[in-house]
């Protein structure tokens, strides 16, 4: 009477169970860095629609804060996404709209800091830590 075993031994099972392990602990920065990377170019492009928006408000008004334009006119900064809040510095014929990582959520320790852009289209970035560059924070 033969009598054959099937399944698998605990030595089999744990080195399945370290090979799946070591392949977590690689992907998974890897997939960290992909959504603050998706992260950063969508308040990239938040920020670039918010300075088209008072681009157009500017062209209505002739000046991009509206403490004298009628009411009609105004525009208000929006505040942002989920996971980073935007404030606007505006004068009359200057705005900076600066992007500032939320709360202590996952983008609140990224390497790319605040995002700031200007009228004149100048994009940086203020606290920039490590090996990044405005330009790889900017998307380009």
């Amino acid at each position: 009477m033969n009598r054959t075993r099937t399944g698998f031994t605990l030595i089999e099972l744990l080195i399945a169970i370290a090979i799946v392990a070591i392949l977590a602990a690689v992907a998974y920065p890897q997939y960290s860095e992909y959504i603050r990377k998706t992260r950063r170019s969508e308040i990239a492009g938040v920020l670039v629609e918010e300075a088209q928006k008072l681009e157009r408000f500017h062209s209505r008004a002739g000046q991009y804060s509206d403490v004298s334009g009628p009411p009609a006119l105004s525009h208000e900064v929006s505040m942002g996404n989920g996971f980073y809040r935007i404030g606007a510095e505006r004068k009359e014929r200057t705005f900076a709209l600066t992007a500032s990582p939320v709360g202590g959520g996952m983008m609140a320790g990224d390497a790319c800091g605040n995002f700031v852009l200007e009228n004149t289209g100048k994009r940086d970035n203020l606290g920039m830590s490590g090996a990044a560059s405005v330009a790889g924070c900017w998307g380009r």
